[in-house]
Parts: structure tokens; C-alpha cells; sequence
């Protein structure tokens, strides 16, 4: 497991929010005979609007944001960035 921070761009209301996303990486394993492959695995550390002062419930939404956005859109993003950084 590694650690990486990536930027990102969170849209709220009528515009975006630009973000730093730390986060762990995980390399998965390939199949061999008796096992199924198990894929990279990526999961959110914390997320940090950049420049922006966020109450604590917009922080919480842009927690929940950053979660989805690792788990859908983002995850390649995160898993070519993690792999980069080696």
C-alpha cells in the first residue's frame, strides 16, 4: 500500500471546487489457476478544498464527493497518478 495525493475538480452549485485528494493505493494481484484476479484498489485518506472556506457540512458533502469520485470517475485517474509517482 502507497500514498498519493491527486488534484481534482469537485462541482458545486455553479462551479467548481478545486480539491486535493490523499489516498492509498493498492496494487491487486493477478489470477493464477486456482485464484481470481483481485483488482487495484484505491481508498480515500481526506480531501481538502483548496483555497475555498467550507462549513463543516459542505465539508462532509465534499467528503462523500471524493469517496464517489474514487470509486467511479476518478479511480483511473488515482490508479495511472499512484502508478506515475513510482
Amino acid at each position: 500500500m502507497s500514498r498519493h495525493t491527486m488534484r481534482a475538480y469537485c462541482p458545486f452549485g455553479l462551479g467548481h471546487i478545486a480539491v486535493s485528494i490523499d489516498y492509498t493505493f493498492t496494487r491487486g494481484t493477478p489470477a493464477d489457476r486456482v485464484n481470481p484476479a483481485d483488482p487495484d484498489e484505491v481508498e480515500l485518506i481526506a480531501v481538502t478544498a483548496l483555497g475555498e472556506n467550507l462549513s463543516h457540512w459542505m465539508t462532509g458533502m465534499l467528503r462523500e464527493w471524493a469517496d464517489e469520485y474514487l470509486a467511479d470517475d476518478g479511480r483511473d485517474k488515482a490508479i495511472d497518478n499512484a502508478r506515475d509517482e513510482r
